[in-house]
């Protein structure tokens, strides 16, 4: 299923479990509804816990199988509309902060390997100066 809010994957729910009442004749089990929606069983059933525990659904098994059945379809307005963060998208974005930090580490080790670089070669400049002068011109 496409990464959607809680309160517009409640109504495609309820509405696949409607939809499959009507064209079957009984309460859709937790397969039907994945099949339905192109999902996978267990992203349907965590789901379908969430809107149990919402009071949106009922969900029983008995000698047909776990059915799924509308429970009061109003409480889905009171579900947020917001869409969440995958947690692969905090993971992304921590890791390039990561990668940032580490660079700009590497680039500063090189700068002061520079900086120190040039301070031994001024000094040893200096030290071949004083043991070897340069013979005056005439």
């Amino acid at each position: 299923m496409k990464n959607l809010s809680l309160y517009r994957t409640a109504h495609l729910v309820t509405a696949a479990i409607r939809v499959l009442e009507f064209r079957d004749g009984h309460p859709p089990s937790v397969a039907a509804i994945g099949k339905l929606l192109s999902a996978s069983e267990e992203q349907v059933h965590r789901l379908c816990r969430k809107l149990e525990n919402q009071g949106i659904v009922e969900i029983t098994s008995g000698a047909y199988g776990v059915r799924v059945f509308i429970r009061d379809h109003t409480a889905i307005e009171q579900l947020s509309n917001d869409v969440p963060k995958g947690g692969m998208e905090d993971e992304l974005a921590r890791f390039k902060q990561a990668q940032q930090n580490r660079n700009k580490t590497i680039e500063d080790l090189k700068n002061r390997e520079d900086a120190r670089k040039k301070e031994l070669f001024k000094q040893i400049e200096e030290q071949f100066k004083k043991k070897h002068p340069r013979p005056a011109e005439e």
